[in-house]
């Protein structure tokens, strides 16, 4: 019998009473799904005991607990390394002595909601390791039925009703949302970025939060959405527990978007972070992959298949999956049905890992330390004026060092953030006095053309006359930004490690949330190829860049 699912939610437009009848039928259908057999398992008092000493073991009890009471989750003999990696760290988690923080990327299909949100809520509940539990997940249309789940187990898991009496069955308080367990542990669900302040149980507030899968693909596609997820989980969940008292935090999640709140927690120093990958290397011969799926899509998946088995050996060399129960072939399939960007989000934790992610592979070779003594330094402005408020772009400010016996340009100063022009002339003069530049290249597109010429005016006025030429780009900007990709690739165009926004830019294009660093460099580069003389007062006029082959 498979898994049940829930046929509706509120986001499929029911009424609040519609939803409980809904949540109503699926509880009764997990009910049924979990009536687990229990023939050939032993009532035998001595036999009872020595299985609830194990499951309180402190190192193995959870997957002990796991692989014993729950026959109809663990239908693999084999385990993925996010599930050995569950089965150690979760009971490390709640036995140490001080509040921990962890954070965790898991690629789809390895049941880590069941693991982790599921059964290791119970072995904390049966186990009484934690009191007051609470759960969060994207919408309560997700959170609401993972709370039925676990009302299932307690209710009709013969296994668990045999071992563990005092914590089965209904307990005080058995509603939608929130339970108090016969054993009084109270859980209690709810969405992502909802009010949870002040959350108290009798004298407990909560000792143990899960955040499960608590952003969504609609949600983290938008900036201001993860800010404010960001600051919800900085200050609603961080705090949830008592004061000097011992309170867990385990999120775990798939990374959505290069920026996702999860993103950044696992950058976050100050969470435990932990990233698993579907396909942990992949085959040496790709090339032989895309032939594979050139020959699916033109001649069907016989045809595939049996590409695939006259080279099996030359595909499969030198790959590695996450689970034997999972095999490179599947992954490959999967990864050439859904696109490799849906890929490398879904299953590698990875948005940059795409193939339409042309700089991805590159930054993190691309780096100086000390610049040539004889470069001559250039900059490029994008000034980003075509909008108003908090929804413009980001203006970005480049200088760059060119080595002409080389041909190799040194990204010095890479400035991007929001600011008004009064700031970047302020900015910019300053660059100018330190660096000396011999051209500014400036986009002068639709409302920015005042810019230039008030920049000039006012560093004139200031005794250090900025050398600045309109720049107006003739040709797409993806076009233009992709250009740069050969030049970086050999080594022509470096950078300083600690430019993160204008490298993360670079990393995640076209999927950035802006690409004015990327754009400003394509000025700069340009302006150290052919725009060097600022005798030229011309507009530069940047071309369609030439085809590579």
């Amino acid at each position: 019998m498979a898994r049940p699912a829930l046929k509706k939610g509120l986001k499929d437009g029911l009424t609040w009473n519609q939803f409980l009848q809904e949540l109503d039928e699926y509880a009764h259908e997990m009910r049924r799904f979990v009536e687990a057999e229990v023939e050939g398992f032993s009532g035998r008092a001595a036999d009872i005991a020595a299985r609830v000493k194990a499951v309180f073991d402190p190192v193995g009890g959870f997957e002990f607990f796991c692989t014993t009471y729950f026959p109809h989750y663990m239908t693999h003999s084999s385990r993925s390394d996010l599930h050995r990696y569950l089965f150690f760290r979760l009971p490390e988690i709640v036995s140490h002595v001080d509040k921990r923080s962890d954070v965790i990327a898991a690629p789809r299909g390895e049941a880590k909601s069941t693991i982790v949100t599921q059964l290791f809520s119970l072995w904390c509940l049966v186990t009484n390791r934690k009191h007051y539990i609470i759960i969060v997940m994207d919408s309560i249309d997700q959170a609401y039925p993972m709370l039925e789940t676990i009302k299932a187990e307690l209710e009709s898991n013969a296994r668990l009703q045999m071992d563990f009496p005092a914590a089965c069955g209904q307990g005080r308080v058995w509603q939608a949302g929130k339970i108090i367990t016969a054993n009084r542990v109270c859980v209690e669900v709810a969405g992502s970025g909802k009010k949870l302040r002040g959350k108290r149980y009798g004298q407990h507030r909560p000792d143990l939060c899960i955040l499960d899968d608590i952003e969504n693909d609609e949600q983290v596609q938008n900036p201001t959405q993860r800010a404010k997820l960001k600051s919800w989980l900085e200050k609603t969940i961080k705090p949830l527990g008592g004061v000097g008292k011992k309170y867990d935090i385990i999120y775990i999640g798939t990374v959505l978007h290069y920026d996702s709140v999860l993103s950044q927690t696992l950058k976050n120093k100050f969470w435990h972070g932990k990233l698993f990958k579907a396909i942990v290397s992949y085959p040496e011969r790709m090339d032989l992959w895309e032939e594979w799926e050139t020959v699916w899509r033109n001649e069907g998946e016989e045809a595939a298949l049996a590409f695939y088995r006259a080279r099996q050996a030359e595909m499969e060399r030198g790959a590695k999956t996450s689970w034997q129960a999972r095999g490179i072939l599947e992954l490959m399939t999967l990864r050439a049905d859904i696109g490799s960007q849906s890929f490398a989000c879904e299953y590698q934790n990875d948005p940059a890992a795409s193939d339409d992610a042309p700089f991805a592979s590159l930054m993190d070779g691309c780096y100086f330390a000390q610049l040539p003594a004889d470069v001559v330094f250039y900059g490029a402005i994008d000034p980003s004026l075509g909008k108003a408020g908090q929804g413009r772009d980001p203006s970005a400010i480049l200088v760059g060092a060119y080595q002409k016996s080389t041909g190799v340009l040194f990204v010095e100063v890479a400035k991007i953030a929001r600011r008004v022009p009064d700031k970047i002339i302020e900015e910019t003069i300053a660059l100018q006095q330190r660096y000396r530049c011999q051209v500014w290249a400036v986009e002068t597109v639709q409302f920015q053309a005042f810019f230039k010429d008030e920049l000039v005016k006012r560093s004139a006025q200031r005794g250090c006359p900025v050398p600045a030429r309109g720049v107006k780009p003739s040709s797409d900007k993806m076009l233009r930004i992709e250009s740069l990709q050969p030049h970086i690739a050999n080594g022509l165009i470096k950078f300083r490690a600690e430019q993160r926004e204008l490298i993360e830019q670079l990393r995640y294009f076209p999927h950035a949330d802006h690409d004015d660093g990327p754009d400003a460099l394509h000025m700069l580069w340009m302006v150290c190829q052919s725009g060097q003389s600022a005798s030229r007062a011309r507009v530069i006029d940047l071309p369609m860049p030439s085809p590579m082959f």
